[in-house]
């Protein structure tokens, strides 16, 4: 016989507890237990992590559980992982168990990486668009140009790199690499 547990997220902001509680029992779930709900669906995923091989889980809606598609990707791996199943009753297209359900979340996972390509693509786009312009990528130096090349010239009359790097309050390292960019003069 499988074991068929509902979870329902305490805090959720669309469905009230008790509603959830009640769409639950209706289908049949044997257990109910109360979890919180968060945007990553952390406290899902931990549910999932400590039940048996073949256990069926069911929540009233997903939007509960998660916010976002990847980590819907997340549970829904999490729950395969377990050997378990996962079915949204509000939503039948979240079923692992039925061929259409498994069908949507593949389709689902293509458009996760259609849309990580397409955001990858427009950041791309603006970066370049902001270097055109004029604008430095990165952190801000911590150096002026001018102490560039005070700290050469330091290096050159013998200051040790630890005496450069407290006399400018940066790390040893940042003197090093920054010496190593300039072209030693003979």
């Amino acid at each position: 016989m499988i074991m068929s547990i509902g979870y329902v997220s305490a805090d959720c902001p669309f469905v009230s507890r008790d509603e959830q509680k009640r769409i639950l029992e209706e289908s049949g779930c044997q257990f109910i237990f109360t979890g919180s709900f968060s945007k990553n669906g952390s406290s899902f995923l931990h549910f999932v992590a400590r039940q048996k091989m073949g256990t069926h889980i069911a929540v009233a809606q997903m939007d509960c559980i998660v916010s976002s598609w990847r980590h819907l990707r997340d549970i829904i791996l999490q729950v395969q992982k377990q050997e378990c199943t996962l079915v949204s009753l509000k939503e039948p297209w979240v079923n692992t168990c039925a061929k259409h359900g498994a069908l949507m979340l593949e389709v689902l996972g293509g458009l996760e990486k259609l849309e990580k390509r397409f955001i990858r693509q427009r950041m791309s786009t603006g970066r370049h668009k902001a270097m055109s312009a004029g604008c430095r990528m990165g952190r801000p130096s911590k150096l002026t140009q001018q102490q560039y090349e005070a700290v050469a010239q330091a290096r050159a009359k013998g200051y040790t790199l630890r005496e450069i790097a407290e006399e400018y309050d940066v790390s040893i390292s940042m003197i090093s690499r920054l010496l190593k960019k300039i072209p030693r003069q003979s």
